[in-house]
């Protein structure tokens, strides 16, 4: 199977990092990526105005309850964790742009890690997914404000460029971590897939926790949120009955969308059904 991207991609300095028209899949398993954009790190922790953005989430509704009492300093929860200085440039660009998408990618970040936290234990895990949910839209600022905040309904062009997000973020994430098999780059391939198989752009069936928990708050928070092509936002009701629909279809986990509900509703946690990290996919 091809994967076929039919636009370059440039890194923000304008430099083409993988031409029009390439087969990710072939590209995925023959590019040699060299280290030089993780020749400059920062650690999250020391990005003052990213930290203070994330912090804000915690004060945000209805993610407040969600957040109540998990971590009483997020700076040193962070701790050494770090990603390459471009990333931040990137949210830098996403955050003047589009200031929602910026807003979206944190609160993913945030919360995801929250929930992940309780059926992972495995700390490392922790940290590399906060590092994925936090990329996983790089994509995103390839795509102009003309056709993002687009009311009436999008060409078949438009929705090419909607549909190769996805693969934008992998060849960012792949060359920005120097590796086309990190979980970076992989989540930030198949966030638009679920486990039913109707996603995009592969239409894999995703066996994935962490891609459970990112497709469930990418749902519920673009529809509790004011977006420019919707008449009105949906009330958290709302929103969690939509996505009690999306595990109906078979989209997602049943019991990742009953642990945010209990936590929205300040229930106490249950014995929820045991559920492992899973696996995430290179191009296919």
């Amino acid at each position: 199977m091809s994967l076929i991207i039919q636009r370059e991609v440039k890194d923000l300095r304008g430099n083409v990092l993988v031409k029009a028209n390439t087969d990710l899949v072939e590209w995925s398993n023959k590019a040699i990526i060299s280290g030089e954009y993780l020749k400059k790190k920062t650690r999250f922790k020391d990005a003052v105005s990213f930290v203070e953005d994330c912090e804000q989430i915690f004060s945000r509704k209805p993610y407040d309850k969600v957040l109540k009492g998990w971590t009483s300093n997020f700076r040193e929860w962070l701790g050494e964790m770090y990603a390459p200085s471009v990333v931040f440039e990137e949210l830098r660009h996403i955050r003047g742009m589009d200031p929602y998408s910026y807003q979206h990618i944190i609160t993913i970040a945030v919360v995801g890690c929250r929930l992940l936290e309780i059926w992972i234990t495995s700390v490392p895990t922790i940290k590399r997914s906060f590092q994925a949910l936090i990329c996983h839209r790089l994509g995103k600022s390839r795509i102009s404000q003309e056709v993002l905040l687009k009311k009436e309904t999008l060409d078949e062009a438009e929705k090419r460029i909607i549909f190769e997000q996805p693969m934008v973020g992998f060849v960012l994430n792949a060359f920005y971590w120097a590796d086309a098999n990190h979980l970076c780059a992989k989540v930030a391939l198949q966030h638009q897939e679920d486990r039913k198989g109707s996603g995009y752009p592969s239409g894999v069936k995703t066996n994935s926790l962490l891609l459970d928990i990112l497709h469930m708050l990418d749902r519920f928070d673009a529809l509790i949120s004011e977006r420019p092509f919707r008449y009105k936002k949906f009330s958290v009701r709302e929103a969690l009955d939509i996505l009690k629909q999306d595990v109906d279809e078979g989209r997602m986990e049943e019991d990742v969308l009953k642990a945010f509900t209990d936590l929205i509703r300040n229930e106490t946690l249950s014995d929820y059904k045991a559920l492992k990290f899973g696996s995430i996919g290179r191009p296919s």
